[in-house]
């Protein structure tokens, strides 16, 4: 109630205690991150890049040799892809579990010139992600193509309560 213009009293008592609140147990510790880069070549349409070289892959959850991304680690995860590209017109596809997520094109003709896309997805154990790409150019000797993966674990789904 307000004060209607007489003295403030004395202090209360204080209250009964709350209930305990309940203990989670952090799940900091689990990681995975990658990122990989593709120059030159790219694999036949409809077929997950191959990527040329290994920045970070700590963890190992990029299979390095099929180019896919398997889920160790329930979550929410963040992807992104940034493409290079001269001389030609490209299409990037990101893929999941066999579905299109995100799909980029772009044609450069004489100067360089990038596309880049992310994504935020939750995915389960077991999921897979990978990129797929196509390249069309009339002169493949002056075409040039540069592709960068990389995912993240954003947040796991594997807090348990104590």
């Amino acid at each position: 109630m307000r004060n209607s213009g007489g003295p403030i009293g004395l202090r209360g008592e204080p209250g009964v205690p709350g209930p305990a609140g309940q203990n989670v147990k952090c799940a900091c510790g689990e990681r995975s991150a990658f990122t990989v880069k593709l120059s030159g070549r790219l694999p036949p349409p409809s077929t997950p890049v191959i990527f040329t070289e290994v920045l970070y892959n700590a963890q190992r959850d990029l299979k390095e040799a099929m180019g896919v991304f398997t889920c160790r680690i329930p979550g929410n995860y963040y992807f992104d892809t940034d493409v290079e590209l001269r001389q030609c017109k490209v299409k990037v596809w990101l893929m999941t579990n066999q579905s299109q997520v995100l799909e980029k094109d772009l044609i450069a003709k004489k100067e360089y010139v990038n596309i880049s896309g992310a994504v935020i997805m939750l995915l389960k154990k077991g999921d897979k992600v990978w990129l797929e790409a196509e390249v069309e150019t009339e002169e493949p000797k002056q075409a040039e193509v540069t592709i960068y993966f990389s995912g993240f674990l954003n947040s796991s789904l594997k807090l348990s309560l104590m």
